[in-house]
């Protein structure tokens, strides 16, 4: 068993998303079977402590203080690398869950100690270099140009040489393969949930659930759960729903309620909180649309669900989709990236294309307006994902890793 493993990343709670659920899921996980696990984080208000112990893992925050932003990764830098050196003695291998700069902090740092570095892929075009577009014309360089080229193969290069990439979905494995990553250092771990959280309901939960948040038995509940940002596509999903409201409704159809669970995204360009709401008040659809706010436990609120929908502009997995699903309800989300990979349209859900409100509307219509086809979307939905996102698979896997690339250290 290795001495430690240190998780690296570069926003940790009460920040809440998809990478930091994952890093704390994976440190609880280890933690639980006896491995000592720090999680190395950066600061982010001066209220929360430097040090602290929770059940079967620590976390220490170094570095400034700031908020969640693309630049406070890399002020995270310095500070990372400084700590990994000094501190080398309690930890045998670092994770790094998404390793956009951070991930540099580790290999600097592994010069000096040899501990070895496992890059936990979180976005799609980061081994790539792709997703660089951005950094590049602000700083006045042409994506397209000789030098954007250059830098991208120097971003392949140096992210390249970490020990080992765990990919979470196939969409990254290929790009690191592409990217001159040798395919025995890259594995497809796909990020998992615990799933005795995420189950169906049992008998006569469902309506105890509802019955807490003050929803009728007869409505037909959509939920959306994640961060209050542009690219989740809060804001198509909210004109969807417009359109929605606005069609006759036919003789019969139940009452439909759309139910918003999840952060705004304060401070930052692609916060969409304010934004949704005023589009609510503004198209008078208060009575259909509840804004819930963030939450720390989804799952009974997906349990209580009808329907979730994912209308993500674009999406490296999927999380909240995974969760639906493995509770037993039909997902409707947007056909892109490692959405694809789980999400069978028709089978366990409905997929429609991204930025789409129309489409994403009528997608919406045939299941509110079906019962009997969301019951037997949902006969199949847990099925379709029990195996492949189980954490206790998924992070028994990932423990193997770190042990051998451990043992194969200490040999």
């Amino acid at each position: 068993m290795t001495r430690g493993v240190l998780v690296l990343t570069p926003y940790f709670a009460p920040v809440m998303g998809g990478v930091e659920s994952n890093a704390e899921r994976l440190a609880a996980y280890l933690g639980a079977r006896g491995v000592p696990v720090t999680v190395l984080t950066k600061r982010i208000d001066a209220a929360l402590p430097d040090e602290e112990e929770r059940s079967g893992f620590r976390v220490r925050r170094i570095g400034p203080i700031g908020g969640r932003t693309s630049l406070g990764k890399w002020r995270l830098v310095p500070a990372a690398c400084l700590w990994l050196i000094r501190h080398a003695h309690e930890y045998d291998v670092v994770c790094c869950v998404d390793f956009r700069a951070t991930g540099l902090a580790a290999l600097v740092a592994r010069r000096v100690t040899g501990r070895p570095v496992v890059f936990q892929a979180q976005t799609t075009g980061v081994v790539s270099g792709e997703n660089t577009e951005t950094a590049l014309r602000l700083v006045g360089i042409d994506p397209a140009g000789r030098v954007a080229g250059r830098i991208r193969r120097l971003v392949r290069g140096i992210y390249g040489r970490a020990d080992a990439i765990a990919c979470i979905s196939h969409e990254i494995e290929r790009e690191a393969i592409a990217a001159g990553v040798p395919a025995e250092r890259v594995y497809y771990f796909p990020n998992a949930i615990d799933m005795s959280r995420f189950r169906p309901p049992g008998p006569g939960e469902r309506d105890r659930l509802r019955a807490r948040l003050d929803v009728g038995r007869e409505a037909v509940v959509c939920l959306f759960v994640g961060r209050l940002s542009r690219e989740k596509g809060l804001l198509d999903l909210l004109e969807a729903w417009r359109l929605l409201m606005a069609d006759p409704s036919p003789s019969g159809r139940a009452p439909a309620l759309l139910l918003v669970a999840g952060p705004d995204m304060t401070g930052h360009p692609w916060d969409v909180g304010p934004a949704g709401r005023a589009f609510v008040e503004r198209h008078g659809l208060g009575g259909s649309v509840r804004f819930l706010g963030p939450v720390s436990d989804a799952a009974p609120l997906v349990r209580a669900a009808d329907i979730v929908v994912q209308p993500s502009h674009f999406e490296a997995l999927g999380l909240s989709a995974i969760e639906a699903l493995a509770s037993g309800v039909p997902v409707v989300a947007s056909a892109v990236g490692g959405l694809l990979e789980f999400i069978r349209d028709g089978r366990n859900g409905r997929l429609c294309p991204p930025q789409d409100p129309a489409r994403l509307a009528a997608c919406l219509r045939s299941l509110i307006d079906d019962p009997a086809g969301r019951l037997r979307l949902a006969a199949e939905a847990r099925a379709s994902v029990c195996g492949d996102y189980d954490e206790g698979v998924v992070f028994g896997r990932m423990q193997e890793l770190f042990e051998r690339l451990a043992g194969a250290r200490r040999s």
